[in-house]
């Protein structure tokens, strides 16, 4: 048995689990809803596990009725996902927590999810090297998270592979659990990328700092991508803000041929989408995003994109017809 593990199997490591809520009640929210099953099946974690919810809508829950290790959280101002994981963090540590578990708040969760967690991070509590620890995520029977990157771009790692992965490795945010001291040496989240590529971000700044991320190859779980649905979840706006954020991402760590490249693949993601996507609106933002990358400096970009990522109040849901 480890030595960081208590005589009943059950992990020393302490860890604050931070679901990220955006106009979605504590009823409608799947994440929320299987916590609150785990703990019923495994109420030992109550001395193990503290939840905190955080609330970015703009109205707060009245009076939410939440079980002893929950916390509620609401925020006068949407501070996204950085936002919400950089206060979780500090929380943490003022908690003596070693972990933070990282959650959406649409991420289907098995009730032995959070135990076998758990014991990963009671395994690694006395091996800084790692920094993360991943779970695979899936949608519709495809794998879209964890990813090796290639030249910063991201490709599927082989299914169910368990371990360290030998290279850069990235992973959606969304059931990742993060070492804090690990997150604080990199200065935490960077919350100009609010929203989309936080995940990216973060995990290319751990991999600079020479840190490592194991890969739980049997843990799988069943996750929305909201960026993928382009027919129901993924609003024009929402695209406007994901094509800004990978844009500066590439601006801000890529080099001048890998910058060239990008923006080719984008005049080729606006053909693809005109074809395929009966809302052209995608398409005209897409393009309209081509000539700004190509007759804008980098100075230019990033200051622009800076700018729209003020803008938090993205609607949800499907988009209201065809531009």
């Amino acid at each position: 048995m480890d030595e960081n593990c208590s005589t009943d199997g059950m992990p020393k490591a302490r860890v604050l689990a931070i679901v990220v809520l955006y106009k979605l009640s504590l009823s409608e929210s799947p994440t929320i809803q299987g916590l609150l099953q785990t703990f019923a099946c495994h109420p030992e974690l109550h001395d193990l596990v503290s939840v905190l919810i955080w609330d970015n809508s703009p109205t707060p829950v009245t009076d939410p009725e939440l079980l002893s290790s929950f916390a509620y959280e609401h925020s006068q101002k949407n501070l996204g996902l950085s936002g919400a994981y950089n206060r979780a963090m500090r929380i943490a540590d003022a908690w003596d927590c070693q972990w933070l578990l990282l959650l959406d708040h649409d991420t289907a969760m098995p009730v032995d999810f959070l135990p076998r967690m758990l014991k990963l991070g009671c395994r690694f509590l006395n091996k800084p090297e790692i920094a993360a620890v991943v779970p695979f995520l899936e949608e519709s029977d495809r794998i879209l998270s964890p990813f090796k990157v290639l030249s910063k771009r991201l490709k599927p790692l082989p299914i169910r592979f368990e371990g360290i992965y030998p290279g850069e490795v990235s992973a959606a945010n969304s059931g990742t659990l993060m070492r804090i001291d690990a997150l604080e040496r990199i200065g935490g989240f960077n919350e100009d990328f609010w929203l989309d590529f936080s995940d990216v971000v973060v995990f290319h700044l751990l991999h600079q700092d020479g840190k490592q991320v194991y890969i739980a190859g049997d843990l799988l779980l069943k996750h929305k991508f909201t960026v993928l649905d382009f027919k129901n979840s993924m609003s024009p706006e929402r695209h406007s803000n994901f094509l800004a954020a990978e844009g500066a991402y590439w601006d801000i760590y890529g080099t001048v041929a890998e910058r060239a490249l990008h923006t080719l693949r984008i005049l080729e993601r606006a053909i693809r989408q005109r074809r395929r996507l009966k809302n052209s609106a995608y398409a005209k933002i897409t393009i309209a995003y081509f000539f700004r990358r190509l007759f804008l400096s980098k100075k230019h970009r990033l200051s622009w994109w800076k700018s729209q990522s003020l803008q938090r109040n993205i609607p949800q849901g499907k988009p209201s017809g065809p531009g």
